[in-house]
């Protein structure tokens, strides 16, 4: 969870630019069920490797207040411009980083922002994070929250992850269809096949 002094910095920056502020908290909200729900059987990330993915995930669309173009990028440059406060440069670069491969091509070496981290550990970390932050952002495409929650169980043995989605009566076609183009990354990432299963809450 993040502590006051880094909620207080990116609610800060979150009015300054972002259009979305409802998509912003389930973005957040699906991406730290993920993280939760899959915690020992698919990663061991620590307390502040979740603080990390929060992060990037409240601010991923905040380029959309330049440009919806290419916003993935304009993400990038503004959490770089804006230094939040709690995070050392280190974590900015991450985080920013997170909420530039939020969407579009996964990070490439050859790509600078990705090129300049100051190790494989860092740029590991953001392929994972960002490849989270990727499913959830499907997860509310169509902008109307539908997913109230989600579980996840893992088959060892055939390597596949359920997702198991929790709704009420929506209608998830958007959903699914951008999780089917989105997933890859996850699946490359976290060496599973994704599956994804719809249970109605009535």
């Amino acid at each position: 969870m993040l502590d006051l002094i880094k909620e207080k910095s990116i609610n800060n920056v979150l009015r300054k630019y972002d259009l979305e502020p409802k998509h912003s908290q389930q973005v957040r909200k699906l991406s730290l069920l993920i993280f939760d729900k899959t915690q020992d059987f698919l990663h061991n990330f620590l307390d502040s490797e979740r603080d990390l993915l929060e992060a990037g995930a409240l601010l991923h669309d905040i380029g959309h207040s330049i440009s919806s173009d290419e916003h993935n990028k304009y993400s990038y440059i503004l959490i770089i411009k804006e230094k939040i406060e709690g995070f050392s440069p280190e974590e900015i670069e991450i985080i920013a980083n997170i909420a530039r491969y939020h969407k579009g091509k996964s990070p490439q070496k050859h790509h600078e922002c990705f090129a300049k981290l100051p190790d494989k550990k860092s740029q590991d970390l953001i392929k994972k994070l960002s490849s989270i932050v990727r499913l959830a952002d499907a997860l509310d495409k169509s902008r109307k929250s539908v997913i109230e929650d989600l579980d996840c169980i893992y088959d060892s043995f055939s390597q596949v992850l359920y997702i198991f989605l929790k709704d009420s009566l929506s209608d998830l076609s958007p959903e699914i269809k951008a999780i089917k183009e989105k997933k890859n990354l996850f699946e490359k990432e976290f060496g599973v096949q994704v599956e994804f299963k719809v249970i109605s809450i009535t």
